[in-house]
């Protein structure tokens, strides 16, 4: 950590920044860590800290002389799904009286650092950390702590020290954004959906949303995500699962079909396969549990893709083996000329998986990435199945029998497409191919889990409006698609006083630098200083 400065007095990081007092408002949200883990295979669901984060955004906002409130469908309902845990939105007003409301809408959650992130980190990554080369480093610092709390209240706190703004603000602080918006945004326009139009004590009320949680470029058609949860019940042999996961694997195929009207962002500089957005289907999260079978073979026991999200590409997969002590010892040297770069096989690091005594446990080391972007990446899921697949072919490791095998699938959508189509397409797909080899294996799409896209017209008035202040803040010129997928479609079909569809724009400061969801995250503070000038002219525009 010989880079890193401490936390105080980030004299650097302010100045870039411009205001002290929002650098101090995101290292605390940092360190309060609002993660947000859902892992309907293992029954995982934990969000240990968002009444605290609430309770510091309230505190920041009310300091900023901004009113506040707070919505919690755990408490005010709907709360069907929600496990009995809080689930805070915090409500930020400034009400000028104004006959216009702009809507700014971010989240607070941020992704779990897991195991085998956690010793690869430079910097503790629930410390804001200022290092040598200008940016702040720690999870969230821009996803979405940075470019959407801690750079929408900015705007505001200076808006509200204007004398004359023509437009009400209103900044949606919820939770949930990375697991679907399930006790977020979404549970706040369940609550909408019930009051009368034009009700005052509707959330979403606005004449235009921005959503700044994204890159630096004007964003109008986000894409529809849906994780789809694969499992085989067992007993199951390796055949049968690799033959199984093939069809998964193989489903991007379909997926890459579906072609949009919107830019990419990522062509041709950072690997985008079309030079507009396509559907895309990630194999993100792998589990394999065997029982022990007193096989005097070398056998695989255990497997397990290292990631907590099931909208990551995990940077390793991890493979226990047991057997004779001679067997095991022999086992790495006779795989490792089967794995091919980039992908390298490692003695394990650390792991979310128990490894007994005696076992071999061995990393298939890929490259992680945002599973909206999974050609930024190396997903070593289908290289450590393959692995599996001929090992078990070339007799290196003996048969097992699994208890169980989990995946799960991260689906993207063109914007335009809507959900059920293509998580219709998908699921019939998969089971039509399988149905005949695995009769008992089960494909859902869980609705919890699925939100449609989100499209408006790249030369649509507001577009054009915030593309020349995105452009002169940001520096990025251009209106595209997003290959990840944002709030934003959970505005879809809301329209404005006018009658007119609401009309949501994503931009951000998560540049390429950004490493978000993945190890050493960082945001650089004159660009959040961007999101906030841009929020600032937006709403002052005459």
């Amino acid at each position: 950590m010989a880079d890193a400065e401490p936390a105080a007095p980030f004299a650097s990081a302010a100045e870039r920044l411009g205001d002290e007092p929002t650098l101090r408002l995101l290292q605390e949200l940092v360190s309060i860590a609002p993660t947000n883990l859902e892992d309907l295979g293992s029954g995982r669901f934990e969000k240990p800290n968002y009444r605290r984060a609430a309770e510091a955004i309230v505190r920041w906002a009310r300091k900023f002389g901004l009113a506040t409130r707070v919505f919690d469908a755990l408490l005010d309902g709907p709360s069907d799904g929600l496990r009995g845990i809080p689930r805070p939105n915090v409500i930020v007003d400034l009400d000028r009286g104004a006959p216009e409301t702009v809507l700014i809408l971010a989240h607070y959650d941020v992704v779990p650092v897991p195991v085998e992130q956690r010793a690869r980190w430079k910097s503790p990554p629930h410390a804001l950390t200022l290092r040598a080369d200008g940016r702040l480093y720690g999870r969230g610092a821009n996803d979405d702590l940075g470019s959407g709390i801690a750079g929408s209240l900015l705007a505001m706190r200076r808006l509200a020290e204007a004398e004359s703004v023509p437009r009400n603000v209103r900044l949606l602080a919820c939770c949930d954004e990375e697991t679907g918006g399930e006790g977020g945004v979404e549970a706040m326009r369940a609550h909408d959906d019930r009051l009368p139009p034009g009700s005052p004590e509707r959330w979403i009320r606005a004449d235009v949303a921005l959503i700044p949680d994204g890159s630096p470029h004007t964003t109008v058609g986000s894409s529809g995500v849906a994780f789809l949860e694969a499992s085989r019940p067992g007993p199951s042999t390796i055949e049968e699962i690799t033959d199984y996961a093939g069809e998964l694997v193989r489903l991007h195929e379909l997926a890459r079909s579906w072609r949009s009207v919107y830019r990419s962002p990522d062509w041709p500089d950072r690997g985008a396969p079309e030079p507009v957005l396509t559907g895309r289907a990630t194999v993100t999260k792998l589990d394999l549990d065997g029982p022990a079978d007193g096989s005097a073979a070398a056998r695989l026991a255990t497997a397990h893709a290292e990631s907590d999200a099931a909208n990551q590409v995990a940077r390793s997969v991890t493979l226990v083996f047991e057997g004779p002590a001679a067997g095991l010892a022999r086992l790495a040297d006779r795989l490792r000329p089967w794995v091919e770069p980039p992908f390298r096989l490692e003695a394990a690091g650390p792991t979310a998986l128990t490894v007994p005594s005696g076992a071999l446990a061995l990393q298939l080391i890929g490259v992680a990435t945002h599973a909206g972007y999974p050609h930024r990446g190396h997903n070593p899921v289908p290289a450590a199945l393959a692995l599996l697949d001929r090992a078990t072919r070339e007799g290196a490791i003996g048969p097992s029998a699994f208890a169980t095998a989990r995946f799960t699938v991260d689906l993207r959508l063109p914007p335009e497409m809507e959900l059920g189509d293509g998580t219709a397409q998908a699921l019939e797909h998969v089971r039509r191919r399988t149905a005949a080899r695995h009769p008992r294996a089960e494909l859902t799409a869980p609705p919890a889990r699925c939100r449609p896209g989100y499209a408006l017209a790249p030369d649509h008035p507001t577009a054009v409006r915030l593309e020349r202040l995105v452009r002169a803040n940001l520096g990025e010129a251009g209106v595209f698609g997003e290959y990840g997928g944002t709030d934003a479609s959970s505005l879809r079909g809301l329209r404005g006083p006018s009658g007119a569809p609401l009309p949501a724009l994503v931009f951000g400061s998560m540049d390429p630098s950004a490493n978000i969801h993945d190890v050493d995250e960082s945001a650089d503070p004159r660009l959040i200083a961007g999101v906030a000038r841009t929020i600032e002219q937006f709403v002052l525009a005459r």
